[in-house]
């Protein structure tokens, strides 16, 4: 099958056709580094170590980086979240791992559309990979999709750290997101970002020119007045806030997916 295979049980593993990997995941939220050897019998947890840092690994390659950016390690102790794609049609016996999305909050200094500096802590995507066997069959969609709805944001309220020319395309074909602002901490943002924040105070500086930046908060509603439809929603893993609903089977079409916007704008379905 395309995709990561492994020699033991994904599906044991990544029991959804997506599954969230964070601090508080099941294999994640034990003393990990205060009991080395009696972890290291975790056999799952090993195994899950092992596809983490192969797909980071992948991803770093892909991009011409010089080291992975996304392993195991980073996500035992921090903020950050990584959703894995598997293939729920394959057939090998152990599974396949199609991708990864890898998502966070960040304190980051911007300029808007007015050169003006701003502050705010936006939810960013750090790292995006889909193997190179099964590029442009939607995964890559399916992955934005699933996290956006889970994490309540819009395509455009999303910072990118240091995007591929392939990433922008892909913004520009899923989202109809083109001219990208971008930062010179190597961030970019679209347009529809500064629609989806606000400042948090409206007081006055006395002194014009040395106020500091405009700090910002994310906007409870969309700006266009627009009520948000969720998309529906895959069981996932180890997440008690999620809707457990049945993961589809491989026989079942596809369920049509309708993306929370903060556009004014319909979101491409290419």
């Amino acid at each position: 099958s395309s995709g990561i295979n492994a020699e033991y049980g994904v599906n044991t593993l990544l029991r959804d056709e997506i599954t969230v990997i964070d601090k508080d995941h099941e294999a994640l939220r034990f003393g990990y580094f205060r009991n080395p050897v009696a972890n290291g019998n975790n056999q799952n947890r090993e195994n899950l170590r092992e596809i983490i840092n192969k797909l980071g690994q992948k991803s770093a390659t892909a991009q011409g980086l010089n080291g992975s950016i996304t392993s195991f390690e980073q996500l035992l102790s921090g903020e950050q979240r990584c959703y894995i794609l598997k293939d729920i049609e394959t057939t090998n016996p152990n599974g396949v791992v199609l991708g990864l999305l890898k998502v966070g909050s960040k304190k980051l200094f911007f300029l808007n559309g007015e050169l003006n500096q701003v502050e705010v802590t936006p939810l960013c995507v750090l790292d995006f990979y889909v193997h190179e066997s099964c590029q442009r069959r939607g995964h890559g969609y399916r992955l934005f999709s699933f996290m956006m709805q889970r994490e309540g944001r819009a395509p455009g309220a999303l910072a990118i750290d240091r995007p591929s020319e392939k990433m922008l395309g892909f913004y520009k074909k899923r989202f109809n997101l083109s001219a990208p602002m971008k930062q010179p901490n190597n961030f970019v943002v679209f347009r529809d970002f500064f629609k989806s924040y606000v400042p948090t105070s409206n007081k006055r500086w006395p002194d014009q020119h040395n106020r500091g930046p405009i700090k910002l908060k994310a906007v409870e509603r969309p700006p266009s007045g627009k009520k948000i439809i969720p998309a529906p929603v895959r069981a996932v893993a180890a997440q008690p806030v999620a809707p457990a609903v049945p993961v589809r089977q491989p026989s079942a079409p596809d369920p049509p997916l309708v993306l929370p916007s903060l556009l004014d704008r319909p979101l491409s379905r290419l």
